[in-house]
């Protein structure tokens, strides 16, 4: 996470996990033609501008979070991390990548051909713990380097 300026030094396993936790309803929208374009997903996202993210609902529950056991990334996946105001690790999720639709056609000799898609304008929730030092979201798309994974911001989304 230092490549991508997140300090995790310091992070402390929280036995005492909050009873309460946040649901943001994120409004995401690409740089797009129209509501309804589509791109491929294996297209680098590089030469594309950030999105408009706007957050619509913030809701505070009731219950705890339930807590992720491994990190493991993949393309079709979004990286969530929740940083406080001096950019220290409070929480992270991996969530399925609410932008991707999947196609699957049918070649001329009878074999199903998938393809994964992103959608230009997407409606999500994202859950996480009622944290006071929580000042932002931060949405990576992990990008495979050939060995690794990359974390490539995609926005961030402040949570105050």
């Amino acid at each position: 996470m230092s490549k991508v300026g997140v300090d995790v030094l310091e992070i402390k396993v929280r036995t005492d996990q909050p009873q309460t936790y946040r649901e943001l309803k994120i409004r995401w929208a690409a740089a797009a033609k129209s509501a309804t374009e589509l791109r491929p997903a294996n297209n680098s996202e590089e030469q594309t501008p950030a999105p408009s993210v706007s957050i619509i609902d913030d809701k505070k529950r009731s219950g705890t979070l339930p807590r992720l056991r491994s990190l493991e990334l993949s393309s079709t996946h979004i990286f969530i991390a929740a940083v406080d105001a001096t950019n220290k690790l409070r929480w992270w999720s991996i969530v399925l990548d609410p932008r991707v639709v999947r196609a699957e056609t049918q070649t001329p000799t009878g074999e199903l051909r998938g393809e994964d898609y992103y959608v230009s304008k997407v409606n999500f929730v994202v859950a996480f713990p009622d944290d006071p030092e929580i000042a932002q979201l931060r949405f990576y798309h992990p990008v495979w380097n050939g060995t690794d994974f990359d974390l490539k911001l995609l926005t961030a989304v402040p949570t105050r």
